[in-house]
């Protein structure tokens, strides 16, 4: 049954594509480092679609952007469209995406939903207007907003989610298969069981982070003064008067444990719970708060008594793979909040059991090195690890370490910074294009970019921490109409949305520089994580701390070739780019030459 979607395949397409139809056929778990450029959708795809049409299963490609779900729809399609096929596909988003009703009436339980009396009878079954819907859409394989465009009186949601049960691939985001109560409730609406599920899972370096985050909860002041001020909105004001107890007891603990100069410190379970239980038993505050939430949202869709019973019941949780915390965070307009958080640490809560009892699951993305510790770190350590090279020349791209500087704190004086800036510039001189810079936080961006000003004449655009989708998308608009003139340079973050989420194609994009590492700041959390993975694996240090820093630094660097026929530089500007615990992350492909002088060997890579 040969359905690519394709007239040719590459090499190490196919070979993508052999070893994802042998991992699928033995049942296998694979994770599979593969390049940009590769085809990985197409190769990936091909085969469990053909395996879901000959064993009766059903295939879940989950990502963390929505952006990468048409690229997966198109597939679909371009297989459907060359070998009159029928696949059957839902584009599956989260409800608040799809859902414009007004957001008192968003939770669809009940008649106060508009949608409700169109969408479902009273014994809950499906309308003819509902079925009629589903009957028009289900070969399309339209994307959920196109769904959701076509429906202007029934729920797309509701008809989407029921029409998993007929589909063949399902496109998801990550919580619909790694949350168990959403996966839970999901596959229980649309009669799916788990074993008889293929997962691909895309830009699968972001797992560890994304599930971990699925369990991660937190309680501020600030909150819970909210919640006081809904519950005497809505007449409860016993629990209300709790609730002010409840702050009480916080910023009491706040004191024993912060006083007025520590920042953050390790709390146990029993610092909050048992004077808590002073208040009211925690079960049952919980309980009395999700009443309370009950009545909220017959009025609008969040309530933040829901927020703090969420928080005390996981609260109540697991310490193994859990850390306990209490923090003095420093707000907008220099004020600190107190906040409370039980942070995870342990991605295994969520991954294992569906990477386990799936059929098969296939993990990729072209920063997945190394293997073993994702492997490790998602449940799956007999998984079958392949690892293929780019598929782009390698004449094409020139790889650079700076050794001259690093952005190691104990380092980061005025002169270091000076010097970062006057390298940028020489090296936006040397560029025959614009450039885009990451910095490991926003703060050091915005130090050198105030160097950088007195150096050079490049036009800076500059990502702002409080951006938000649209104000991103026209800074970015604005930075690719330059690309003429190539003497712009983008500033961004290497852990924010610049630094993965986004492509340049074509002549946009002509150099990536990457200023230091984008190591996590090494807070009470972070140190958690380093230990506790450390006792798990012995490799705390690199799975927690190094190792994802250089994904992050690696991912960024990727902006800048995204097709075989781009040619750029990407220039690593840190010393420890060359120390070996660093440098062993880099695909054997793309080891960086390491030279004091960058911009002259920018200038005759472009000038050759």
């Amino acid at each position: 049954m040969d359905i690519f979607p394709f007239e040719e395949i590459r090499d190490r397409q196919k070979r993508l594509l052999d070893v994802t139809e042998e991992s699928i056929g033995n049942e296998d778990n694979l994770v599979a480092h593969a390049p940009t450029g590769l085809g990985k959708t197409a190769a990936t795809v091909t085969p469990a679609l053909k395996a879901a049409k000959e064993d009766d299963k059903t295939v879940f490609f989950v990502t963390p952007r929505h952006s990468q779900h048409e690229i997966a729809l198109e597939t679909v399609r371009k297989i459907n469209q060359k070998h009159m096929e029928n696949f059957v596909s839902v584009d599956l988003i989260g409800k608040s995406h799809l859902c414009e009703a007004a957001p008192g009436t968003r939770t669809g339980e009940g008649p106060d939903c508009p949608r409700y009396e169109d969408t479902y009878t009273d014994s809950h079954e499906f309308t003819k207007q509902a079925k009629s819907m589903i009957a028009r859409i289900k070969n399309q394989n339209l994307s959920a907003n196109e769904v959701k465009q076509k429906c202007s009186k029934v729920c797309p949601y509701e008809l989407l989610t029921n029409m998993i049960r007929d589909a063949d691939i399902v496109i998801a985001d990550y919580f619909h298969v790694f949350h168990p109560g959403v996966r839970e409730t999901l596959f229980e609406k649309a009669d799916v069981e788990l074993e008889d599920c293929i997962i691909i899972a895309d830009e699968a370096h972001n797992l560890p982070s994304r599930t971990r985050s699925l369990f991660t909860s937190s309680l501020s002041i600030p909150l819970i003064q909210d919640s006081v001020t809904e519950c005497e909105r809505y007449g409860f004001y016993s629990e209300g008067e709790k609730l002010e107890r409840l702050e009480g007891v916080v910023k009491q603990v706040a004191s024993e444990k912060l006083g007025m100069g520590e920042h953050e410190e390790e709390i146990t379970k029993s610092d909050l719970k048992d004077q808590v239980d002073d208040i009211q038993e925690l079960g049952e505050l919980v309980v009395d708060l999700e009443k309370v939430a009950e009545e909220v949202r017959e009025e609008q869709e969040q309530s933040k008594c829901a927020s703090v019973a969420e928080f005390l019941e996981s609260w109540d949780g697991k310490d193994t793979g859990f850390i306990r915390f209490l923090k003095r965070e420093r707000k907008a307009g220099n004020q600190r909040i107190i906040k409370i958080k039980y942070s995870c640490l342990d991605p295994q809560i969520s991954t294992k059991d569906p990477l386990k009892e799936s059929t098969s699951s296939i993990l990729m993305s072209a920063t997945l090195k190394p293997q073993k510790m994702y492997a490790n770190l998602l449940g799956i350590p007999e998984a079958r690890k392949q690892a293929f090279k780019s598929p782009f020349p390698e004449q094409n791209e020139l790889n650079l370490v700076v050794p001259t500087l690093t952005s190691k704190y104990s380092e980061r004086d005025e002169d270091m910074l000076q010097k970062y800036a006057w390298y940028l510039s020489e090296c936006f001189n040397s560029v025959k294009g614009n450039s885009a810079v990451f910095f490991p936080s926003y703060q050091m961006m915005h130090k050198i970019k105030e160097h950088l000003k007195q150096h050079t004449e490049h036009q800076l655009f500059v990502e702002g921490r409080n951006m938000d989708k649209q104000e991103k998308q026209e800074l970015l608009d604005r930075f690719s109409s330059t690309k003429k003139q190539g003497n712009s340079a983008l500033l961004g973050v290497a852990a924010g949305s610049f630094g993965e989420g986004i492509d340049f194609p074509g002549e946009i994009l002509k150099a990536v520089l990457i200023i230091g590492i984008p190591l996590k700041k090494p807070d009470i959390e972070t140190k958690g994580l380093i230990d506790f993975l450390d006792e798990k694996f012995g490799h705390g240090w690199d799975y927690g701390y190094s190792f994802p820093a250089m994904n992050q630094a690696i991912q960024a660097a990727g902006r800048c070739i995204r097709s075989s026929e781009d040619r750029g530089t990407i220039v690593y500007m840190d010393e420890r780019y060359n120390w070996s615990n660093y440098r062993k992350v880099f695909p054997k492909n793309k080891k960086p030459e390491t030279t004091r002088t960058p911009w002259k060997k920018i200038e005759t890579f472009f000038d050759n």
